[in-house]
């Protein structure tokens, strides 16, 4: 399934994802000029996990 997100419910995912994962730092998890498919990408780099394993983790928020 294909996440589409807003700046309002990043706001919501990103204070999840913190509390989930603690090593995301804020800068990990700020919304640059890139896309969605890009923040994602470097997130799940970052938790050593595959955009897979990370949508799954969204979608069970």
């Amino acid at each position: 399934m294909e996440i589409k997100f807003d700046i309002i419910y990043w706001n919501e995912l990103k204070s999840k994802l913190n509390e989930k994962y603690p090593v995301l730092t804020n800068s990990d998890l700020l919304w640059r000029n890139g896309t969605e498919e890009d923040l994602l990408r470097m997130i799940a780099l970052k938790l050593r996990k595959t955009k897979k394993e990370l949508q799954a983790i969204i979608e069970s928020f």
